[in-house]
């Protein structure tokens, strides 16, 4: 069996943290969170942070490296705010609901009543939990893409690909 060739990567864990809680933390403000909903833009902005950090440290990063890189930054990123988003969840209760949609309907009068009904039923919160697992898999896929994507615009062109 070929040895492996791979050498530790210097400030991986750091680079990770810094673009992962950059991402995480302007995930969860209302408003700001809304740019993930098009192509996971603070995922894919923390991944590219990440590996902008690594490249400065490992010039020559590899594919593999850029690959995990980003992915735990989308891990990182996206655990954030599935965290905060099952706490919010527990700590929801069935009046809160209610009041939520109540003044969702007092701002969209438009809003049929049975997606304010499903919204009160008591399989929203299953719904939401759902959601928030698919935006973790989403974000460390997305995280994964971007760290590969980053890692071949921050490649010097006169320089082997690897």
């Amino acid at each position: 069996m070929p040895e492996a060739n791979s050498k530790p990567v210097q400030g991986l864990g750091k680079s990770v943290l810094i673009g992962g809680v950059a991402s995480g933390i302007l995930s969860i403000f209302p408003g700001l969170n809304l740019l993930n909903l098009f192509f996971m833009t603070w995922i894919v902005l923390g991944a590219g942070l990440t590996i902008h950090l690594l490249k400065r440290q490992t010039p020559d990063l590899g594919r593999g490296d850029a690959l995990l890189a980003g992915a735990l930054s989308g891990l990182t990123g996206g655990g954030i705010f599935a965290v905060l988003g099952f706490m919010s969840l527990i700590g929801m209760t069935q009046e809160k609901l209610d009041a939520m949609v109540e003044s969702t309907r007092a701002l969209a009068p438009f809003l049929a009543e049975s997606p304010a009904a499903s919204m009160s039923s008591g399989s929203f919160k299953a719904m939401m939990a759902v959601a928030i697992c698919m935006f973790l898999m989403l974000a460390i896929a997305a995280g994964a893409i971007a760290g590969l994507a980053a890692r071949r615009i921050l490649h010097p062109t006169g320089s082997k690909p690897q």
